[in-house]
Order: C-alpha cells, then structure tokens, then sequence
C-alpha cells in the first residue's frame, strides 16, 4: 500500500461508542459536580472570607470552575487529536488489515485515555472539595493504587493488543 493512499474510514464498534458516552457523560457530571461544590462553599464561607476564615477577595471561589474547563479543553483537544491525526496511518508499511487493525488499536487506546483523564479530574475536584471544607479527612490510601491503575492499565492492555496484531 502507497503512503498517498487513504484508508476508508473505520466505523466505531459498539465498546467504541459506549467509552465515548462514558466520557461525556464523565465531563458533565465534572461540570455539575463542580457547581454542586460551588454552591456549598458559597453557603459554608462567608463573604469575602476563604476556608481558613481569614479575609480575601475571594476570588479564588472562582477558580473551582479552571478544573473542569481544563478538563473539557483537554477532551476536546484529544478528540480533535485523534479524528483528524493521519500520520499513524502511513507510519507502517503493512497490509491494509494490519493496518486498520492498528489504527483501531491507537483511536481506542486516545478514547481510553480521554475517559480516564476525566475520570480523575472527577476525583482531584471531589477530593479537593471534601478535604478543603473539611467534609472528609483527606485522599485514601486507595487512592494510591487507583491512580496508577487507570492510568496505565489501558496503556498496558493496548501495548498488548498492539504487540498481536503485529504478530499476525
């Protein structure tokens, strides 16, 4: 196959659609999630006073909102990054089977990834909230292994996944 030559598009398989309903669904529980603690730390803090009850402009209330923004910037870019990148499509020089194959290895493993991604903003903003208001004692201990876990547990499982199709 000519590196000019384009591939026909890949259609997303049914696991494909649902990681990019759980990752929209994900964004907008972070969004909801966020103006719920808004809202509370409104009716907990007093005016011009921040958590350790000393006065402020109180700007940094706002700030609560920058998580899910970068968030939904980082979500956004990774989809772009991934339905208009077509440089791994001509960095093999395999069969069109194998190829496709791979493609649909690397778009999957950039939708786990973007899933992932806002799976631990959610975390970061509940954890943050719980611990600044003093409504929790802080991240558990879990928290330690879940981290590493969702965040290279689909890079583990794709590496594999990619490693087969190269050995057909």
């Amino acid at each position: 196959m000519k590196a000019t030559e384009q591939l026909a598009p890949i259609p997303l398989s049914f696991a494909d659609k649902l990681i990019e309903v759980l990752g929209i669904v994900a964004l907008v529980w972070l969004w909801l999630e966020t103006a719920y603690f808004q809202q509370l730390g409104q009716e907990q803090v007093p005016a011009n006073y921040n958590f350790f009850e000393t006065p402020s402009d109180y700007w940094a209330s706002k700030m609560t909102f920058a998580v899910p923004l970068v968030a939904t910037f980082f979500y956004i870019g990774i989809s772009w990054f991934n339905y208009y990148n077509r440089d791994i499509d001509h960095l093999v020089d395999a069969s069109t089977d194998k190829k496709r194959a791979l493609i649909a290895i690397n778009r999957r493993l950039w939708r786990w990834v973007k899933l992932n991604l806002i799976i631990i903003f959610l975390m970061i903003e509940y954890f943050s909230f719980h611990t600044g208001s003093n409504y929790g004692t802080g991240v558990p201990i879990w928290m330690i292994l879940f981290f590493p876990l969702i965040l290279f547990s689909p890079l583990i499982y794709f590496f594999i996944e990619y490693s087969k199709s190269q050995l057909k």
